[in-house]
């Protein structure tokens, strides 16, 4: 099998790759988990969650305490549902990554080392590589989105000109 190249995070890099050792529900608390994470420091961390698609064994991205996510939330140790958590599964959406849904934990493949700085770019869970580079395919289809909104823009602008024309030349018949 291939094995996945990353260099090891740099104590400044506090958005990781983990791997949840333990997995619990927290008590008297709906969907809460309590997480036993490796982030290659050494010492598990104690991290709680509401990710359903977190299980022991997984690699999933993981802010330590002291990291700052895109929205400019720095992350903290807190107390969630009666735990100490020592850091935040991050999604999708935190990580800057195009697909992946907002609370889903974002999962990393099993051969991605363990304390490595997060993939600047969603990584495929198959195994395969991409055909194409996320970020440019990313920044192609958002291209096209502009140009079908401001294509769509021209042609209600359009229709609304033939009908003000229309009703003025119905208004010159009738005088």
């Amino acid at each position: 099998p291939r094995t996945r190249v990353s260099r090891m995070a740099d104590a400044d890099e506090l958005i990781c790759c983990g791997l949840v050792l333990e997995c619990e529900a927290v008590p008297n608390k709906d969907k809460l988990k309590r997480l036993t994470v490796d982030v290659g420091s050494g010492t598990p961390l104690t991290i709680v969650t509401n990710a359903s698609n977190v299980d022991v064994g997984k690699k999933l991205v993981v802010a330590r305490v002291g990291a700052t996510l895109r929205d400019g939330t720095e992350v903290t140790k807190a107390v969630v549902g009666g735990v100490v958590s020592e850091g935040m599964v991050c999604d999708a959406p935190m990580c800057g990554w195009i697909g992946g849904g907002a609370g889903a934990a974002a999962l990393l493949p099993d051969d991605y080392v363990v304390g490595a700085a997060k993939p600047s770019a969603r990584p495929r869970l198959d195994g395969k590589a991409p055909t194409e580079s996320v970020v440019d395919d990313a920044a192609a289809r958002e291209a096209a989105k502009l140009k079908e909104k401001e294509e769509k823009k021209a042609a209600l602008a359009a229709k609304r000109a033939a009908r003000d024309a229309a009703k003025a030349a119905k208004k010159a018949e009738e005088a």
